[in-house]
């Protein structure tokens, strides 16, 4: 897969997955404190602005910070097989969005856990920003509310990492965010459309099969590439064997 489709994969699945985002984290962002304690329409506004922008640098650093990781593990491996098993993982990274939005496989919630024990560390400091009175305290908050436990955010994460490009996992989780805004945002008509949209069966059940191509294609293709390498290879050694 190259780094468009994966980056259009990571939009798909925010868009996708955002109404699991809030069923899962709703509470957590009800606790926040996502409404302003009643200042002017334009202060909501801001602050519903500066809040996504926190989220989405949060997500943005993760992938850039995860892909790094990655990519530091893979120094002295051979390339080539680094960069087929890259692709393997992240393959299976997409079949595990499409089988939760074809089937409502509930098996991305295992990696909550993780994630539910660091909120436990950065909860409290979010709470402190609360209420919000400016722009800056929004931007905070936002910023920690990415770390939400959330088992989708962290399986597109893993998708991040396994890009094993800093600059591509960052694009990755930015992407993400994007697909995600109409849904967590919640405040204009555009939005309310969108939710709507995404509720359907039949939406979730069209957004799972495009996963579910992108997971296969990205999976045999470096396997396929690799089938094609051996084969060219073993007919120019024959060539060179024949007298």
């Amino acid at each position: 897969m190259t780094p468009e489709l994966t980056l259009l994969a990571a939009v798909a699945i925010g868009l996708a997955g955002s109404p699991h985002c809030l069923g899962m984290c709703g509470g957590i962002a009800g606790t926040l404190g996502m409404a302003t304690g009643g200042t002017k329409a334009g202060h909501r506004w801001l602050y519903a602005v500066c809040y996504n922008i926190g989220r989405l640098g949060s997500y943005t650093v993760l992938g850039a910070l995860a892909a790094t990781l990655v990519a530091l593990v893979g120094i002295g491996v051979s390339q080539p097989q680094w960069g087929v098993l890259l692709r393997v993982a992240t393959g299976l990274v997409l079949l595990a969005v499409a089988a939760h939005l074809l089937t409502g496989w509930s098996g991305l919630r295992r990696i909550e856990v993780v994630g539910g024990r660091l909120w436990a560390f950065i909860g409290p400091h979010a709470r402190k920003l609360l209420p919000v009175t400016s722009a800056p305290a929004a931007l905070a908050l936002g910023a920690l509310w990415g770390w939400l436990p959330c088992g989708l955010v962290y399986t597109v994460l893993l998708a991040a990492a396994v890009s094993g490009d800093p600059l591509i996992g960052a694009g990755i989780m930015f992407a993400f965010g994007l697909g995600t805004l109409p849904s967590m945002t919640g405040v204009t008509v555009l939005g309310g459309a969108v939710r709507r949209w995404q509720s359907r069966t039949g939406t979730r059940r069209f957004l799972g099969a495009i996963m579910l191509v992108f997971a296969v294609w990205t999976m045999t293709s470096p396997l396929m590439h690799m089938g094609n390498d051996h084969g060219h290879d073993a007919h120019a050694s024959q060539g060179e064997a024949t007298p």
